[in-house]
């Protein structure tokens, strides 16, 4: 079983990294004088444009990450069933394949349907009009702003088990509820952004629950693991 979550944390620690080196390509053309993420779809469309193949490769890299972990999540889930917490295990990791799940699609639009959008809005712009790429992004948001609440609840689920004792370590387990409390407060009472977009509150928040994933990562790969 050790095994399993140590392969699990491996996975977990690379899907944080690539979380975070995604926005390498973006950002390395990103203009001085554009907003990220971007204010308005005339920007949007600029900037996938500038971004070309780096556009795919960035949500390419984020589709990994995400598949990554779900398979961390349900191998937890599998370790504390052994261990006796097979609700609590299996509870996270649900939720987290909702949350996750909802980021593939969201992803997978924004990443390939809409650079295919800008497309045909740049070939035609006076027949086929920014509302098409506003609209095609807007769906991207539909599965994106709900994914990223329940990724918190998911880390609150799986942090209970930390702050007891049963897995990790209780500090990761308080700083993960910590998070995931945190953050959902802040969705919920509205100063995350609409779409956690805004990046003081939700950016800093959604930042810090993708590091909580890395550390998870790493403390399954070098840590105890399971407590019985």
């Amino acid at each position: 079983m050790n095994g399993l979550l140590r392969l699990a944390g491996a996975g977990m620690a690379l899907g944080g990294f690539l979380f975070f080196a995604r926005m390498g390509p973006i950002f390395a053309i990103l203009p001085e004088d554009m907003a990220f993420p971007p204010e308005t779809a005339a920007d949007l469309v600029r900037l996938a444009d500038l971004a070309g193949l780096r556009w795919q490769l960035s949500h390419a890299m984020g589709l990994v990450a995400v598949w990554l972990f779900i398979f961390g999540y349900w191998a937890h889930a599998r370790a504390l069933g052994a261990a006796g917490h097979k609700t609590v295990g299996a509870a996270a990791a649900i939720i987290a394949t909702l949350a996750f799940g909802g980021f593939t699609i969201a992803l997978f639009v924004d990443g390939f349907a809409l650079p295919s959008t800008i497309s045909t809005y740049l070939a035609a712009p006076s027949e086929y009009g920014l509302e098409n790429v506003d609209a095609v992004h807007a769906r991207a948001l539909q599965f994106f702003t709900p994914a990223t609440f329940f990724m918190f609840v998911a880390m609150g689920v799986l942090s209970s088990r930390m702050l007891h004792g049963f897995i990790h370590s209780r500090w990761l387990g308080g700083l993960g509820m910590f998070i995931a409390v945190g953050a959902t407060s802040a969705y919920l009472f509205g100063i995350a952004g609409e779409n956690w977009d805004n990046l003081r509150i939700g950016g800093s928040f959604m930042m810090a629950g993708f590091v909580w994933h890395l550390l998870i990562g790493f403390s399954a790969l070098f840590g105890r693991g399971i407590r019985t």
